[in-house]
C-alpha cells in the first residue's frame, strides 16, 4: 500500500507499507500497532504475533522512542545525514558506534561516549570488522544505519571505466558487505534493523547519472533480496528513497544545484528515526521523500 503524505517545506513523501507499518506521524504509531494486533488476535494461532505484547515506547518531551532500539551503528557518520542522525540520537541517549573514513572528522562531532570506527568499508575485511567491533563495543546491535556513499554526475559517454567501478564499489559493494555482516549478526540475535539510503535515484532515473543510478538501483534490489531471505528471522530492512538532501554530498560534484530547494539534512535524519522507533514486529520498509518542485517518478 502506498500513501502520499504532504509535509512542511514543500516536501512530498510516499510511505510504502509492508503491513507492517505506516506512520507519517509518530503519535499514531502505538495506536496502529495495538489495533493491528487486536484485530488479528482472533486467528487460529492468536494472531500474526501469537499474542499481543505492549511495545516498549517511551514518550519524552513530545517525542516517541522505542527503548529496545538503543544500540546503533551509523556508517558515513562523519558528515551529512549520518552526522545529523548521530547528533540527534546521542542527544536522546542512544548508545552509538560511528564509522567513517576520517578519525578526525568523527572526533569533531564531539559525541561523548561514542565508539569511533575509522576505516574504508571497501577495503578487504573492513565492513565485517566494523560491524563486529561495534557489536562488541556496545554489547550487541539493535540497528545499523548505512549512510556511506559517493556521488557522480556525469554523462554516460564521459564516464570512465575507473569512475564507474569506483561508484559501484563504494555504493553497492560496500552496502552489500555491511548488510551481509549486519544481517548475520542480527539473525543470531533474532532481532535488528538495517537501514540504508539508495535515494530517489535508486528507483527513478536521471540523465547524466548512469553510473550513480546503476549503483543505487542495485542497492534497492539487493536489500529487497535480503528482506526476503531473512523474513521471519527478526531482522528488518528499511530503504529511504530521498530526493536531494542539502548536505556536503554535493560539494564536490562539479555542478550547481538549488540547495535551498533540497530536503534539510535534519528532516532526513528525523525520518530515519521514525523507522528506528517503529513498534516491534513492524517495519517502515520504504519511504519516498523529495522536494515537491523537483519530483522524479
Amino acid at each position: 500500500m502506498r500513501l502520499p503524505c504532504r509535509l512542511s517545506g514543500g516536501l512530498l513523501a510516499n510511505l510504502i507499507v509492508n503491513f507492517r507499518y505506516l506512520r507519517p506521524l509518530e503519535d499514531l504509531m502505538e495506536e496502529a500497532a495495538i489495533k493491528a494486533c487486536r484485530q488479528d488476535a482472533s486467528g487460529p494461532r492468536g494472531g500474526l504475533f501469537g499474542h499481543f505484547v505492549p511495545h516498549p515506547m517511551r514518550r519524552s518531551g513530545g517525542s516517541t522512542r522505542n527503548t529496545n532500539m538503543n544500540k546503533i551503528l551509523i556508517t558515513g557518520a562523519s558528515s551529512g545525514i549520518g552526522a545529523a542522525l548521530a547528533v540527534k540520537l546521542a542527544a536522546r541517549g542512544n548508545e552509538l558506534a560511528l564509522a567513517g573514513r576520517s578519525q578526525e572528522k568523527l572526533e569533531a562531532l564531539g559525541i561523548e561516549g561514542a565508539t569511533l570506527l575509522p576505516g574504508d568499508l571497501t577495503s578487504a575485511g573492513v565492513a565485517e570488522k566494523t560491524v563486529v567491533s561495534a557489536s562488541e563495543a556496545l554489547g550487541g546491535l539493535d540497528a545499523v544505519v548505512h549512510c556511506a556513499g559517493i556521488g557522480l554526475i556525469k554523462s554516460s559517454l564521459e564516464t570512465t571505466d575507473a569512475e564507474f567501478t569506483k561508484v559501484l564499489n563504494v555504493n553497492t559493494r560496500a552496502t552489500f558487505l555491511v548488510a551481509q555482516a549486519s544481517a548475520k549478526l542480527m539473525a543470531a540475535q533474532k532481532q535488528g534493523l538495517f537501514v540504508t539510503i539508495p535515494g530517489i535515484l535508486g528507483k527513478a532515473p536521471m540523465k547524466n547519472a548512469a553510473a550513480y543510478c546503476a549503483s543505487k538501483y542495485a542497492v534497492t534490489g539487493l536489500i529487497k533480496c535480503f528482506a526476503q531471505e531473512f523474513a521471519r528471522s527478526g531482522v528488518r530492512f528499511s530503504l529511504f528513497h530521498l530526493g536531494g538532501v542539502d548536505s556536503p554530498f554535493w560539494d564536490d560534484l562539479g555542478t550547481s544545484f538549488q540547495r535551498d530547494k533540497m530536503i534539510p539534512v535534519e528532516t532526513a535524519a528525523d525520518l530515519i528515526i521514525q523507522a528506528i522507533d517503529a513498534p516491534p514486529g513492524l517495519v517502515l520498509s520504504e519511504v519516498v521523500m523529495q522536494p515537491e518542485s523537483h519530483q522524479l517518478v
